[in-house]
């Protein structure tokens, strides 16, 4: 400590004592979400010891202890940074033309936005924020656990949409939200799907990508995520093949809420147990969440194509589902806060 200091304080005493000066410190740093902090120069936090965070990308931010004893970066602010996900970005990109149907792997990191709900049934969910799934309507019921490929996550609650009916098994507004309990981390091998705008466009004969733990072989599950590259099917023609197939009362009727894809000669298809699990496009190389999984006859077979819920159709439902709910679960934590303090302070 400087000289001048040490001296002004001995001055002001009328006889001589020790004085004891204590280094200033800044404590422990604030724990960042998707990410974490490195202390790169000094020691127990004090004055001019050096840390930097890290998201869980390559990025990284300094920060040093000032003498104010707080943690500041190099633009002297001392609020931590955001680890803001990357979406629809993997680290691995999907290649080719892998089955389901017949059986092909999908790359480590491939679809790191795959989810695995295994409970009643077997199906597909799609991560698209730190504490957001969204899946297939059909596939919600009775659910309780969530297993994606590195954790399992506990359910908050379920939104399915208000006009979503699973009596009339027509397959409209086949999509749901799961608000899961504690944050999702997220790195290289776990990101979120981007979700589209209203205007996102679905090109017929564009490839995409369905991914799932569904059949891979008839009445045979896969324990590997795996996937299929199919292309958009024309709306008019994709209802005709559907009509040809089963024109029955009993059976769906494609609506401006789905869209199909795959090959008319077949061989790659989503089936059964993929259902609410994700197909991709992709726009300058970043994937979107075009559709949900929903329905379809057969597997792969020649004239008959998978019909999955149109997400462009649901943003607004969307965006507002999830604002209300964080809107909540922040008034409760508020009041249970508030609550704790009075029966403290009693």
């Amino acid at each position: 400590f400087p000289e001048t200091i040490q001296t002004e304080l001995l001055s002001v005493s009328e006889f001589w004592a020790p004085v004891f000066c204590s280094g200033i410190g800044c404590g422990e740093p604030e724990p960042l979400q998707n990410g974490n902090v490195i202390l790169i120069s000094g020691s127990q936090n004090q004055h001019g010891s050096l840390l930097q965070y890290h998201c869980n990308e390559p990025f990284y931010i300094n920060y040093t202890c000032s003498l104010d004893g707080k943690w500041k970066d190099e633009q002297n602010n001392s609020l931590i940074p955001q680890c803001i996900p990357v979406c629809g970005r993997p680290t691995v990109y999907p290649t080719g033309f892998g089955r389901i149907i017949g059986g092909k792997d999908a790359p480590l990191g491939s679809f790191p936005w795959q989810v695995l709900i295994t409970d009643p049934h077997k199906g597909g969910g799609i991560v698209i924020g730190d504490y957001w799934i969204m899946t297939a309507a059909h596939v919600y019921v009775g659910v309780k656990n969530l297993e994606n490929l590195s954790e399992s996550l506990e359910v908050a609650s379920v939104f399915l949409h208000p006009n979503y009916n699973d009596s009339e098994k027509n397959y409209d507004h086949d999509i749901a939200l799961i608000h899961v309990k504690n944050s999702i981390s997220f790195n290289t091998e776990v990101m979120p799907l981007c979700l589209p705008t209203k205007d996102s466009k679905y090109t017929t004969g564009k490839n995409g990508y369905v991914s799932g733990f569904g059949l891979k072989e008839e009445d045979m599950y896969t324990n590997n995520l795996m996937y299929a590259q199919v292309p958009v099917v024309d709306q008019e023609t994709c209802r005709k093949a559907i009509e040809k197939v089963d024109n029955t009362s009993n059976t769906p009727r494609l609506t401006d809420n789905m869209f199909c894809a795959g090959k008319p000669e077949g061989g790659m298809d989503s089936c059964q147990g993929d259902s609410g699990g994700p197909y991709i496009l992709s726009e300058a190389g970043q994937f979107w969440a075009a559709g949900i999984v929903s329905w379809g006859f057969g597997c792969g077979q020649p004239g008959k194509y998978g019909v999955y819920t149109r997400v462009t159709n649901y943003i607004d439902w969307i965006n507002k589902t999830i604002e209300e709910e964080e809107q909540r679960t922040m008034a409760n934590y508020v009041k249970w806060i508030k609550q704790t303090m009075t029966d403290n302070s009693g």
